[in-house]
């Protein structure tokens, strides 16, 4: 499947540049959902979010490590 991704997705840019743009953007959210839980005063709803920022970093991380290993990147 790595070969075939790599070469089908070459002309913009291979595999890595998609793998690359997905790490940008979950980590993009994440910095999003952490600068929103500090901003909020009320400690119930500080932590929902700083748990939702760690569950989506963590997911993230888990996608990109597979599309990794599938892709070959």
């Amino acid at each position: 499947i790595g070969k075939v991704a790599t070469t089908v997705l070459e002309p913009w840019g291979g595999a890595a540049a998609y793998v690359d743009a997905y790490e940008s953007a979950v980590r993009a959210v994440t910095d999003a959902q952490r600068n929103a839980a500090r901003a909020v005063e009320v400690e119930p709803l500080r932590s929902v979010l700083a748990s939702c920022a760690d569950l989506t970093r963590d997911i993230g991380a888990t996608q990109l490590a597979r599309a990794r290993w599938i892709l070959d990147v």
